[in-house]
């Protein structure tokens, strides 16, 4: 969910004055990021109470405009908190398994929920919730705002297409695509973009009996994708598998030759391999989902659509017939993300996690994981004390636009970040504790095979990780590839001592959070994205 930050009315500022909500936390945006933070904060903070905002008529953020066919990219970790590659949720389930985290925190009496509503402030600070459909207004105070910086934009979120498009032409939301593949009213589709969506889509239509031929696929540039099955055999191998990602940073000369050895192991693919695809945003497929991609022999690469017009496809590096009579042909938009941010985060170098009365959510501080980033920074929050500075010294992220590109340097910034975080952490034992522990984190113990021992035989035993972890992190800092010498824009920077983090009293409530009666589930189904539940029931009928 994006920043709300409207003025609100002079009027409507005094309408608002005599009806007034208190909480601790003013949390805006219940997507991923506002919901695992609120999960945490409840079970660390007995006394945290929240005010939710969110713009949406339910939780879920940018998941509440999903295609009906999504499916998580990473595994869900569901049920018995087994790991298993092919454990993928869909949208319906991910949009369930929030209804049931909402309902949590209603039944533990310490969160007021305000969806359908807009966050606003006047110019003396006052913060005010304008519900959409009745223009009603509440006045709210805190001690703390909570402000989930997310830009994400999907096309079912958008009034069709982001430039000039024919009255003749057909498109449509990637969202309609099962009604018109059912209705077989078009011969072609043209699916414009090559992310998540634009796969998800050609994966979609290649499953449901539409032939290659059928189909043109418009990339703006090529991209890497990450293949889940090229990586992880299943449970019990997934700690042995995970080695191949750290192996190639001890032994190759550079960033660029490591990413090209997971490549040759299997672990990330392109789908043309005469050139070096200059984006990675971490999308993940696996082997068939590649071998269908590969099979579309329709590719444009022209760069992005500029305009359709009655009998030809302007991009902006050429022009294109329509590839079939208006009439048979349908466009499909794709296309999500077009401001440029990074993963819908735009971080200035001089963004700051915690500031005063204020906490920016956004960056990823634990690679392609908004859950548990988000329940580190509740973690923070609710351990040490009110010191911003000596907060996010602990917090490593990528700041600027030259360190928030989407390229294939991108995967090991993050897992730089990632270590400098966690070794951060590791000043205050506790808080290693609390991610190993934490049901968020996809390395935590309780998801794989053998348990802590498991883990920690993986760390210290024959296989090195820790070691070669702190290897790479080495040989960042000291330059020695040729092709990262910045340090990931953190060059210089000490990390904390025991010594300068000062830890909160602990107060002697004990949280109510989470409730004692669980939910009593029809199947079992379940997400890692909030730490206390994990079992909820499967589409509500």
């Amino acid at each position: 969910m994006g920043k709300q930050d409207h003025n609100i009315s002079a009027a409507a500022a005094q309408a608002a004055a005599t009806k007034g909500k208190e909480a601790t936390y003013l949390v805006i945006g219940a997507g991923t990021a506002g919901l695992s933070f609120i999960d945490s904060l409840l079970t660390l903070d007995a006394n945290a109470t929240v005010i939710l905002v969110d713009r949406h008529s339910q939780p879920g953020g940018h998941w509440t405009k999903s295609y009906p066919y999504v499916r998580l990219h990473q595994t869900s970790c569901t049920g018995n908190e087994r790991f298993s590659v092919d454990d993928l949720a869909t949208g319906q389930e991910i949009k369930d398994y929030y209804k049931v985290v909402v309902e949590q925190f209603r039944e533990c009496g310490r969160v007021q929920l305000y969806l359908n509503c807009e966050y606003s402030k006047d110019d003396s600070g006052n913060h005010f919730v304008t519900n959409i459909d009745t223009n009603e207004v509440t006045r709210v105070s805190c001690k703390k705002i909570v402000m989930v910086k997310s830009n994400v934009l999907v096309p079912s979120m958008r009034k069709g297409p982001p430039f000039p498009i024919d009255s003749s032409i057909n498109s449509a939301p990637l969202n309609e695509l099962p009604t018109h593949v059912a209705s077989k009213q078009f011969k072609k589709y043209v699916v414009i973009g090559a992310g998540k969506h634009g796969s998800d889509a050609i994966t979609y239509l290649l499953r449901n009996g539409v032939d290659q031929s059928a189909i043109t696929w418009i990339t703006s540039r090529d991209i890497w994708y990450f293949v889940r099955d090229g990586l992880w055999g299943g449970y019990k191998s997934y700690r042995k598998d995970t080695v191949k990602l750290v192996d190639p940073l001890v032994k190759c000369k550079s960033l660029h030759e490591a990413f090209l050895q997971y490549e040759k192991d299997g672990i990330v693919a392109r789908l043309d391999t005469s050139t070096i695809p200059e984006v990675f945003k971490g999308a993940t497929i696996d082997k068939a989902e590649l071998a269908g991609y590969k099979s579309i022999k329709d590719v444009v690469r022209l760069g992005r659509v500029t305009s359709i017009t009655s009998d030809e496809i302007k991009l902006e590096k050429g022009v294109v017939p329509l590839p079939a009579p208006p009439a048979d042909t349908l466009f499909v938009d794709c296309m999500a993300d077009m401001d440029g941010t990074f993963y819908g985060f735009r971080v200035a170098e001089d963004f700051k996690i915690f500031d005063g009365d204020q906490i920016n959510m956004g960056p990823l501080i634990v690679s392609y994981s908004v859950c548990c980033s988000a329940a580190i920074i509740a973690y923070i929050e609710s351990t040490f004390a009110d010191d911003s500075e000596m907060k996010n010294n602990m917090l490593y992220f990528p700041r600027g636009e030259k360190q928030s590109k989407f390229d294939s340097k991108s995967f090991f910034s993050q897992f730089y970040y990632q270590n400098k975080t966690f070794k951060a952490l590791g000043a205050y034992p506790p808080a290693i504790q609390f991610v190993l522990n934490s049901r968020t984190f996809l390395d935590a113990p309780c998801h794989h095979y053998l348990g802590l021992p498991g883990f920690i035989w993986a760390m210290a035993g024959p296989s090195q990780m820790a070691k070669k972890a702190d290897k790479f992190v080495e040989r960042v800092e000291s330059g020695d590839f040729p092709d990262c010498q910045d340090c990931f824009g953190v060059a210089g920077r000490k990390l904390p001592e025991p010594k300068d983090l000062k830890i909160k009293e602990k107060s002697k409530v004990k949280s109510n959070y989470p409730p004692q009666k669980k939910l009593k589930p029809t199947s079992k189904f379940g997400l890692n994205c909030c730490a206390t539940v994990d079992i909820v029931n499967a589409v509500e009928k």
